[in-house]
């Protein structure tokens, strides 16, 4: 009977060692596909490139991002750049309407990468952050793989010892 306790929960551990090391792996490729994706989006834009180097699992919120981030980067160039004409009127005043337009784009193209950065930077800390969360679960998992390991090594010496004791003994 003790036996058969052993090999029960022998099996309940290798199933348990399994389920957590699925998991490990999981979270491993989960890491790797998020650090891939962070380096994809570090430079604030996302090219064509990038979307092709990005892994599937990351691809909507590389969309999401790209989406995002033009959008609100466009809107707040923007709005900074109406707060700002006051300043650069005197500028302009003494410029041709041609140096007047290339004036103007030059600042709206710097707030709008400004602004692109800024987005990357805010993306790079809720990476981060998951990050954190992913290293300690997977932390967790290993030190639960580390108890499993040691308890299924006990259980395997415990059965091996019960079989023993229960092998008959011949004597001649």
């Amino acid at each position: 009977m003790a036996i058969l306790m052993f090999a029960a929960r022998k099996h309940d551990l290798i199933s348990q060692q399994f389920r957590y090391q699925a998991r490990l792996q999981e979270l491993t490729r989960k890491l790797s596909d998020m650090q891939q994706y962070a380096a994809n989006i570090a430079d604030g834009s996302v090219s064509m490139y990038d979307m092709m180097n990005t892994p599937s699992s990351m691809f909507g919120r590389t969309m999401m991002y790209m989406n995002y981030s033009h959008n609100m980067a466009v809107q707040n160039a923007q709005m900074n750049f109406m707060g700002m004409q006051p300043m650069f009127a005197q500028q302009m005043a003494q410029m041709d309407p041609q140096s007047q337009m290339m004036y103007q784009q030059w600042i709206q193209q710097n707030l709008y990468k400004q602004e692109r950065e800024r987005f990357a930077k805010i993306e790079a800390k809720l990476l981060n952050e998951q990050e954190k969360e992913i290293m300690q679960e997977k932390e967790k998992i290993e030190s639960q793989l580390k108890m499993i390991e040691a308890e299924l090594q006990s259980v395997r010496q415990a059965e091996e010892a019960g079989i023993k004791a229960f092998a008959p003994k011949y004597v001649a």
